[in-house]
């Protein structure tokens, strides 16, 4: 089986014109490296490509019969649906979620929209020009400021919590001269960072595991901002499991599946919580295009207790494979050496 592993390559060098975490998204070498060698520990001949304008036509005429999708996309708002789109005009089998799912998931403020009032989110206001900075007076402080449509903590750059509207205000105007896209300011919300990661579809959806983030060095009013991941070694220290009880983590776990299940998601995803005064874990973001750097990635370090890298990775595209069998009544494309019939994979992880 010949499987295009989809993808965005993180350039080595960034214009000084732009933000220096404009590419954060995108994988490196390494990262792609890691997953082709998972994926190839099936049987299975992987290719990397890219996920530029020349898409349409790299996979029309590469005789793929299965895109492994992590690309990232270009653009801004739905630049995560556009490869996953391709591949549906193309009728190419891909894994992960479908193109309205990566929209959505990536417009932070709709896809709370989507969730709400099924799974608590704090509250919070979009603000697209100066106009809109009536409403931030309405909201309790401090709030967080962050692009509403970035990922891999874009724009959360040192201290994005603001303790009054006038910084509120002049955060937001920083944010859209920056990223070009508009801000969104919640509530901030004084309890635990938790992520939790979810696998499958449809019965054998299942909790791959869940992760606190919280400060190593004493800060109080800790995020799991873009300078902490990259100085994480000495800012964040990981619990695997969260330090919760076994309700609370229960109560974490249902509300990380019904996102799952409200939001569209297909065969893997991350789902960012932040517990409030009360205990009560609220939704932040959905990452449907999780991570997957073996060292790093947080979907990685969550399951790595009761999954093995290469374990995590294969089983994105069987649980792919197994979608499309199921959806289509009939295999995608001959199995590959290694790879299980449908149907036959145990759940893996505490879920």
């Amino acid at each position: 089986m010949k499987v295009a592993l989809l993808h965005n390559a993180r350039p080595e060098a960034v214009s000084t014109d732009l933000p220096d975490d404009e590419f954060e998204e995108y994988d490196s070498a390494a990262t792609l490296a890691s997953i082709a060698a998972a994926l190839r520990g099936l049987g299975v001949d992987v290719v990397p490509v890219m996920a530029d304008a020349r898409l349409p036509w790299t996979l029309s005429e590469g005789a793929f019969d299965f895109v492994f999708n992590m690309a990232e996309g270009q653009g801004r708002r739905c630049r995560e649906a556009v490869p996953a789109a391709v591949c549906e005009l193309l009728g190419l089998p891909f894994t992960g979620s479908d193109a309205v799912t990566l929209g959505v998931t990536l417009d932070k403020a709709l896809a709370k929209r989507v969730l709400s009032p099924d799974v608590p989110v704090p509250r919070g206001v979009v603000v697209s020009a100066d106009e809109d900075d009536g409403g931030l007076r309405a909201l309790r402080y401090p709030v967080i400021v962050k692009p509403n449509d970035e990922g891999s903590s874009k724009g959360i750059r040192a201290n994005p919590i603001m303790d009054d509207p006038s910084a509120a205000v002049a955060r937001c105007r920083w944010l859209r001269e920056q990223y070009g896209c508009p801000a969104l300011v919640e509530e901030y919300l004084p309890g635990a960072e938790v992520t939790v990661g979810v696998a499958g579809n449809g019965n054998a959806v299942r909790i791959l595991g869940s992760m606190e983030m919280a400060s190593s060095t004493g800060l109080q009013r800790f995020i799991y901002s873009l300078e902490a991941k990259r100085d994480y070694k000495r800012q964040v220290s990981y619990f695997i499991p969260p330090r919760l009880t076994v309700d609370a983590l229960e109560r974490l776990h249902r509300l990380a599946l019904t996102a799952y299940r409200l939001l569209g998601c297909r065969d893997i995803a991350r789902m960012d919580f932040r517990l409030d005064a009360s205990g009560v874990p609220n939704f932040i973001e959905c990452n449907p295009i999780p991570g997957l750097n073996p060292e790093t990635g947080d979907i990685v370090l969550l399951s790595r207790p009761t999954l093995a890298y290469d374990a995590l990775v294969q089983g994105i595209l069987r649980d792919a494979m197994t979608r499309q069998h199921l959806r289509t009544a009939e295999p995608a494309s001959p199995a590959a050496p290694g790879l299980v019939p449908a149907g036959s994979r145990n759940p893996t992880g505490p879920g």
